[in-house]
């Protein structure tokens, strides 16, 4: 899509060109839609496109419309963990945490 800016892409020729199942790309269509990634034009000449201002797009704003957990391990989340009040690895795990997710933050979309 990114080669083709502007045309459209019906579901059935992206999964002929990537030899993915239909149902596995309209989900995904779907929330890259609902992330403003993708849009979508009904009817005969219709598909989907890359959104105008997907350039602005990061790789974790990607990360996050699918629904991926951004945590590299559960015990920074809001899980408690049995032994939080003698872990020496939590605070390197949310540094390290906090670093990847900025990281990810730098990376547009269109230069992957």
């Amino acid at each position: 899509m990114a080669k083709d800016r502007g045309k459209m892409l019906s579901l059935a020729e992206a999964a002929k060109k990537l030899s993915l199942p239909y149902r596995f790309l309209g989900q995904l269509a779907a929330l890259l839609k609902d992330g403003k990634i993708l849009e979508s034009k009904e009817g005969k000449t219709g598909g989907y496109s890359l959104a105008p201002d997907w350039e602005k797009k990061t790789l974790y704003d990607l990360i996050v419309v699918l629904g991926e957990d951004k945590r590299m391990v559960r015990c920074t989340g809001e899980v408690v963990c049995p032994r939080l009040g003698n872990c020496s690895m939590r605070g390197i795990w949310n540094l390290l945490e906090k670093n990847f997710i900025k990281e990810l933050k730098k990376i547009k979309l269109n230069e992957i």
